[in-house]
């Protein structure tokens, strides 16, 4: 039901402004991606004020200015100081008011048993335990989240591959301090950190590949 009411809201403030830009209401230069963008936009604002969050709200008002930028005589802003801006003032506020967030809600638990792995994580915390005798690959997409992974209770029968991708995330990944671990995650307004000393004989292998864009990753040897 609450689902429902969301969706309404959101199909009313379409409606409102396609009406607003036919009868000169509203003086801006519509177009089909603009209104899809910019109602993906609100949903994500609507979305991150139930969460309590500054980053989903942040960065979608600022991709709504975005798309509107010519209607707002910006032609020449930049797309990435713009998200870094976001970025440093979601941060900032962040760290000051420390907004209350209900845990039970958004941290999401999850178990894998699988040896091809499919991970998802946005706009909120999640935490998943891997338990597989035959790790081969594992995918990660997380964005404006932060992701826990344990591998402590998987086996990697000769190598495995972890590809990220990731846009202002934070994601650890908690590995046997006894397997090879080879990173080569490329950082763009991030890093990678090994965090304890491994102590592996060069077998088995664990290839960790992707990108990271504004966030990073941890890797934790256990």
């Amino acid at each position: 039901m609450k689902r429902n009411w969301f969706w309404g809201i959101i199909c009313i403030l379409g409606a409102i402004l396609i009406f607003g830009n036919l009868f000169g209401i509203i003086q801006f230069n519509l177009s089909l991606w603009k209104i899809i963008g910019t109602l993906i936009c609100l949903s994500v604002i609507i979305d991150g004020i139930k969460e309590r969050s500054f980053y989903s709200p942040l960065f979608a008002i600022a991709i709504i200015f975005y798309l509107f930028k010519e209607d707002l005589g910006f032609e020449d802003i930049s797309l990435w100081l713009l998200l870094l801006a976001t970025w440093l003032l979601a941060w900032g506020l962040t760290s000051i008011i420390h907004p209350k967030k209900r845990h039970i809600e958004i941290e999401d638990i999850e178990y894998s048993t699988n040896s091809i792995i499919n991970i998802t994580s946005s706009f909120g915390a999640k935490v998943q335990y891997i338990q597989t005798n035959d790790l081969q690959y594992v995918t990660i997409d997380s964005k404006f989240s932060g992701l826990k992974l344990y591998f402590d209770q998987a086996t990697i029968q000769n190598q495995a591959t972890i590809e990220i991708d990731g846009n202002f995330t934070g994601i650890e990944l908690y590995v046997p301090k006894e397997w090879n671990v080879q990173s080569h995650v490329r950082a763009f307004f991030g890093g990678v950190d090994e965090k304890g000393r491994p102590s592996s004989s060069g077998y088995p292998t664990l290839n960790i590949t992707g990108r990271v864009h504004f966030g990073g990753v941890e890797i934790h040897y256990i």
